[in-house]
């Protein structure tokens, strides 16, 4: 019998060419026969007790398979990078969760965090083989990792895109937080610290928020949502509803083309026919110089609530 029987190669294929020696021998490959494709080269060992066709990619999602097929859990910015997540360090290692005093392997490529603290619920089963952990627990281990802008915007994509709710990541931040584990308590202040309405779509919106907020604008409120007359609703990446004040943070590539400015200006001033004055910010003005970008909106936003004759009372 052919030791590459037609289950070994449709298993391989599921699994991103990467197969146990429990699933060798319960699809019906002897130990002699796997030993025989070792020594062929038709299969080289990935960790121990698992093994890939050479001829294939060694790329993260194979060492995932591979991980997972020894007991551990795919997490930290492996688990982000494969859910989808934005601002994910691009080193290639595969960070996973081990049981406490184990030794899962010496590969240079694979990174444990020892912890028995994980709750079932949070790991996510996919049918290619890999468990990595949920949405909110996936957050809150990168707080071992990102500095506070990434994480602040990889929050808020989560919740943007219905991932997980703030509350379910505060919740698994807050389980954690032990003493022995300041970056749980650095997420919780980070989570406590958003605007309490709205949600910030993109990672340059996040940014400016966070600025804004923490420059003393602290009743700033994402997206929200404004019927003007004779344009229809539209959505303010920000916004002081009291001065009637918008902010629009332009990162996409629409915004700069002849017909999307046109059309950003003609809106805007719909706004100003209603009262609605709108500040707009662009990804290179912010890439150039982040801090002279938000200094400018400050400026703006002082000279609306003098215009407006409002007192800022949430400085």
């Amino acid at each position: 019998m052919n030791a590459l029987n037609k289950s070994v190669l449709k298993w391989t294929a599921d699994h991103h060419t990467v197969i146990t020696t429990d699933d060798l021998a319960r699809l019906g490959v002897t130990r002699s026969q796997r030993r025989q494709l070792v020594d062929d080269g038709l299969l080289e060992r990935v960790l121990d007790g698992s093994y890939r066709f050479p001829g294939s990619p060694n790329d993260e999602l194979a060492r995932c398979v591979a991980a997972c097929s020894r007991g551990l859990i795919v997490a930290g910015p492996t688990a982000g990078r494969l859910s989808g997540f934005r601002r994910m360090p691009r080193d290639w290692r595969v960070y996973v969760i081990a049981p406490p005093a184990s030794n899962p392997s010496v590969e240079k490529w694979l990174r444990p965090y020892r912890t028995a603290m994980l709750d079932p619920l949070h790991i996510t089963q996919r049918c290619d083989g890999i468990r990595l952990t949920s949405p909110p627990r996936t957050v809150v281990d990168l707080s071992r990792y990102l500095p506070n802008n990434d994480l602040l915007s990889v929050i808020d994509q989560v919740e943007s895109e219905g991932m997980a709710t703030a509350q379910m990541m505060w919740q698994v931040a807050a389980d954690l937080a032990t003493p022995g584990r300041p970056w749980a308590r650095r997420c919780l202040r980070i989570l406590e610290q958003r605007p309490q309405h709205g949600v910030p779509e993109s990672h340059w919106e996040s940014r400016v928020v966070a600025a804004l907020v923490d420059r003393g604008i602290r009743d700033l409120e994402p997206q929200r949502r404004l019927d003007v007359p004779g344009w229809g609703p539209i959505r303010l990446d920000g916004s002081v509803a009291r001065l009637r004040w918008g902010v629009e943070v332009d990162v996409y590539p629409t915004h700069f083309t002849e017909e999307g400015g046109s059309n950003d200006r003609e809106r805007d001033l719909a706004c100003d026919a209603i009262g609605w004055r709108v500040s707009r910010v662009a990804r290179p003005a912010l890439k150039r110089n982040f801090d002279l970008a938000i200094d400018r909106l400050v400026k703006v936003y002082e000279q609306r609530c003098r215009e407006q004759g409002s007192v800022d009372t949430t400085r």
